[in-house]
């Protein structure tokens, strides 16, 4: 079991590292641009890579973010709970969480299916398969769609979720540093 919770947590790992990665792409391709604009030349399609960048870094972190407690979280009706009754209450709504989010995992696959079953090109400066930087929103949703059905799982078996933990470790930590 501990061999399973190190891949999945370098599942997650490698999809914040990928999330990184591109937000600093996105950052040299704007670094590019400007000093290309004092050079006097142009970076053809590097409008077009920044947009694949920005929704590669928007989608690919979310496992890892999520099971960080980095997400922000919402606990109007859950805050108000204790015990076994808020237990319940954050099971249903990672199951309905994890719905969504398998969900949209699936039509994120499909949509990339399609994209290269009838040869879709990026309508941009740079004739691109589309297929290509959706794949991106692809993993970034799978990870995250897995994410969710892991904490779902430790949920149900009575377990606390990873992002509950981070939320306790970062507490204390911020405590230990005021002292």
């Amino acid at each position: 079991m501990q061999a399973l919770r190190r891949a999945l947590d370098a599942l997650y790992l490698a999809g914040g590292v990928a999330g990184a990665i591109a937000i600093i792409a996105i950052g040299l391709l704007v670094l590019v641009q400007i000093i290309g604009r004092q050079a006097g030349f142009h970076l053809p399609g590097s409008d077009d890579l920044t947009a694949y960048a920005v929704a590669a870094s928007a989608t690919l972190p979310l496992a890892y973010t999520f099971r960080h407690a980095a997400h922000v979280r919402v606990e109007v009706v859950i805050g108000r709970f204790s015990g076994r009754s808020r237990h319940a209450l954050e099971t249903v709504a990672l199951a309905i969480a994890a719905a969504v989010a398998v969900l949209f995992a699936y039509s994120s696959f499909d949509t990339m299916i399609d994209s290269w079953t009838f040869e879709e090109v990026a309508q941009g400066m740079l004739a691109v398969p589309i297929w290509i930087p959706q794949i991106a929103l692809v993993i970034g949703s799978g990870l995250f769609a897995l994410a969710l059905v892991d904490d779902l799982i430790v949920a149900l078996a009575g377990g606390e979720p990873s992002y509950r933990r981070a939320a306790q470790r970062s507490a204390r930590e911020r405590a230990a540093e005021e002292v």
